[in-house]
């Protein structure tokens, strides 16, 4: 049940449009110095899983147009959807390769994610995404 009120809560602040109001759009300083774009992570859902040290997470992310994540990887594996728009992907040596709205992926652990971009220079990417970690340990690590 809780699920299926999460997703609830996304349809709604997508009708909204509260989550489109985010900041996106890439600039620069006036000596032409990238201004980074914010990528947000909005955790959902969290439940601690019966007689272990562990919890699932459930995040919504949300990146502006033309938005890219830093090389990272995560200690676990992660699987999520895409809920609007593209993103391209790639982990290690892989060639990137483009997920778009309806479709799901899975975030491999421990191997480097070397691409993970907004595909769009127009519209935002949200996705949503499960991991199942430790309690109180992170989801992503930057090297």
């Amino acid at each position: 049940m809780k699920t299926l009120s999460s997703w609830r809560a996304i349809r709604a602040l997508m009708a909204l449009g509260w989550l489109g109001a985010m900041p996106g759009v890439l600039g620069a300083t006036d000596d032409g110095r990238p201004v980074p774009a914010v990528i947000t992570r909005t955790e959902l859902e969290h439940s601690d899983v019966p007689g272990t040290d562990l919890e699932t997470r459930l995040y919504l992310i949300v990146l502006p147009p033309g938005a890219a994540a830093p090389v990272h990887h995560h200690p676990v594996e992660g699987i999520g959807y895409i809920v609007e728009g593209a993103a391209r992907s790639a982990f290690g040596q892989e060639p990137p390769v483009t997920l778009i709205a309806g479709q799901s992926f899975h975030d491999k652990a421990g191997i480097p994610h070397t691409v993970f971009e907004n595909a769009d220079d127009r519209k935002p990417l949200r996705f949503i995404v499960a991991y199942t970690v430790k309690k109180g340990s992170p989801v992503i690590e930057v090297p």
